[in-house]
């Protein structure tokens, strides 16, 4: 098999390649994204700079740049071919999890949390949500300064904490621990009740995802604007119709399309929600989402 490189270089852009890998750099300016380089793990905060409008990278001052293709290419250290299907295969291809690839232990302990904070606050989350969900302000360890989400598989065992920066400027805004693979899972998946004819939100983020869940609908997170192979699998265990509604800048956009074409590609019943530029899912009201969780498709 040998992928349609023109259209994985049209529809997979840099952002949803970086996200996939974790990595988070702040943005400079409309279209521009500059951080250390991910490749070469260089020190400068300036070498390395996403263009994405035009869809490409650069390394300043080691790495060169290029196309996502020449990206994957650098940081997986493989061909051409090789980084375009491995592209394919995580953007596109409905695959089973590879014998090699092993899955995550689930942890034997939780974290001390303060589930009533001035951020939760702010984003609506009462103390009652917050420990319906077990996320708080954390005081301590790795996550110590910022609320820690936990993350769990659909047998609601705890597999790792998320951390998020209550301060602006701080980066990583959103901190996972380190080999933690966010791909394999979805989060609030353990509360997706199995066939259900209300359709679930699929929603990009943690916050958008308990604002819904608060709300009294059902919602999933892709922690992100990509989608694979070992989520697909379970959005198709519950045996639910979807909503998919990510953010409306544009790369939620974009995203909306690959993955909407992803799904039809694998059968999953689901309807296409494109919310305003700079309009979120966390902004919508109770008579928003009722009016688009209504039983029309």
């Amino acid at each position: 098999m040998y992928p349609d490189i023109c259209k994985i270089k049209r529809e997979v852009t840099m952002v949803m390649l970086l996200q996939y890998y974790g990595i988070n750099l702040r943005k400079s300016g409309e279209i521009s994204l500059v951080g250390a380089c991910p490749l070469h793990h260089g020190d400068n905060p300036n070498a390395f700079r996403v263009d994405k409008e035009r869809n490409l990278f650069n390394c300043f001052t080691h790495c060169g740049g290029g196309s996502i293709i020449d990206f994957v290419m650098k940081k997986e250290k493989l061909s051409c071919y090789h980084a375009a299907l491995r592209i394919y295969k995580t953007f596109y291809s409905h695959e089973t999890i590879p014998k090699d690839q092993k899955t995550q232990t689930p942890k034997t302990f939780k974290l001390k949390l303060q589930f009533d904070h001035p951020y939760l606050e702010k984003r609506n989350i009462t103390s009652h949500i917050a420990r319906f969900f077990q996320l708080g302000f954390c005081n301590s360890g790795l996550m110590k300064g910022r609320i820690a989400i936990p993350i769990t598989d659909i047998d609601k065992n705890t597999l790792a904490y998320c951390g998020r920066t209550i301060h602006r400027n701080v980066s990583p805004k959103y901190l996972f621990p380190k080999g933690f693979r966010k791909s394999e899972y979805l989060f609030n998946i353990q509360n997706i009740i199995y066939g259900s004819p209300n359709p679930v939100f699929i929603v990009e983020g943690f916050f958008d995802c308990i604002h819904i869940h608060s709300l009294g609908f059902d919602s999933i997170a892709l922690m992100g604007t990509t989608i694979s192979a070992q989520q697909i699998d379970l959005l198709k265990h519950t045996g639910r119709r979807y909503v998919l509604m990510l953010d409306g800048d544009r790369t939620g956009k974009q995203a909306m399309t690959t993955i909407g074409s992803i799904l039809k590609r694998v059968n999953i019943s689901f309807k296409s929600v494109y919310l305003c530029h700079k309009k979120e899912p966390e902004m919508l009201s109770k008579d928003d989402l009722e009016d688009i969780a209504s039983p029309n498709f």
